[in-house]
């Protein structure tokens, strides 16, 4: 059998080395010499390669790769008689600033559903947003996609209740006025991975 000495899932950084360490046993949990190994590894672009592995020790190999694409990474390693190990990276790039969010993606989220705003609100929006997301969130160089998508919707929910100053939907004699929460639940959850810790 197969079995995986590091993470058989990872997220990695642009130019990072990805380390893939295993051993083969065999049915009595004995380390076994000399195994039929292949390792076939694909990339984000589609394309394959096939490393030979590093011997560590007695039935313990490391294959490695430089991921140099950002996307996802697979790992196939197959050992004849003793069965096939997986192993994925998802690897992120640096984000430049040309990269965040500006007010044509603000636009383009929001579409042209009734919101006739010039774009010094909107960029006044987005700056708020963007420095009330970072007091709360570890906005890394890496600027993923979850944070990217809870900006937006920050921005469209500031703009939302530009003219509800009192956050305050006004209701009629069945339902009552609805007060919004204080928070937006999906932004909540967009970021709930980068959140900063409290300190106590």
């Amino acid at each position: 059998m197969l079995r995986a000495l590091s993470n058989t899932s990872a997220e990695m950084q642009y130019a990072d080395h990805w380390v893939m360490d295993f051993v083969v046993l065999d049915d009595n949990g004995y380390l076994v010499s000399d195994p039929s190994i292949t390792v076939s590894i694909s990339d984000p672009a589609g394309g394959n390669g096939s490393p030979t592995p590093e011997l560590l020790a007695n039935g313990v190999y490391r294959v490695t790769r430089l991921v140099d694409l950002a996307g996802r990474y697979v790992t196939t390693v197959t050992v004849t008689d003793h069965g096939v190990l997986n192993f994925s990276a998802y690897v992120q790039t640096i984000s430049p600033t040309s990269a965040m969010p500006d007010v044509d993606d603000v636009k383009a989220y929001l579409g042209t559903d009734g919101y006739s705003v010039d774009d010094s609100q909107l960029q006044d929006a987005l700056d708020a947003e963007a420095a009330a997301q970072r007091a709360v969130c570890n906005v890394a160089g890496i600027y993923p996609a979850d944070l990217r998508q809870a900006l937006l919707r920050r921005v469209a929910r500031n703009l939302a209740l530009r003219g509800l100053p009192e956050a305050v939907f006004q209701g009629d004699a069945e339902t009552g006025s609805l007060v919004l929460p204080g928070r937006d639940p999906e932004v909540r959850r967009l970021e709930a991975g980068h959140r900063k810790l409290v300190q106590p």
